[in-house]
């Protein structure tokens, strides 16, 4: 599925994905911290306010975790030159692939697992 209904958060192995760090940068790798992101999913795009996350569609072609990158919205990098985001039912809550690949922490920072063998606990809990 490409949407989720309501506002989510995102936790990998019990660690929150953080909000941006706005640098002044459009582009900025996502990471973990005491706060969480707020995040919608619709048609595929992966949304906390003024920012997309998602694996840029330009990586290097080698197996290796990619990584997961904020974009600000409406600063050049088109919503279709980011992977797609979807969303599988996994008992009472959701598993987030981003192009098929699952989410994992490494070094706290935020990834894709191309290979699928760095299990990681995902838990996506609603924001009321």
């Amino acid at each position: 599925m490409s949407s989720i209904k309501g506002p989510f958060q995102i936790k990998i192995n019990g660690q929150a994905v953080a909000p941006v760090n706005d640098n002044g940068e459009d582009q900025i790798q996502a990471s973990f911290g005491p706060d969480a992101a707020v995040f919608t999913l619709t048609d595929g795009r992966l949304e906390s306010n003024c920012w997309y996350l998602g694996r840029y569609l330009v990586e290097d072609r080698s197996l290796l975790p990619k990584r997961v990158y904020w974009f600000r919205k409406g600063s050049g990098v088109e919503p279709d030159w980011i992977h797609s985001v979807s969303a599988e039912p996994s008992g009472t809550s959701y598993s987030l692939l981003f192009s098929g690949a699952p989410l994992i922490n490494e070094d706290n920072m935020l990834f894709a697992d191309l290979m699928k063998d760095q299990p990681a606990s995902v838990e996506v809990t609603m924001v009321v």
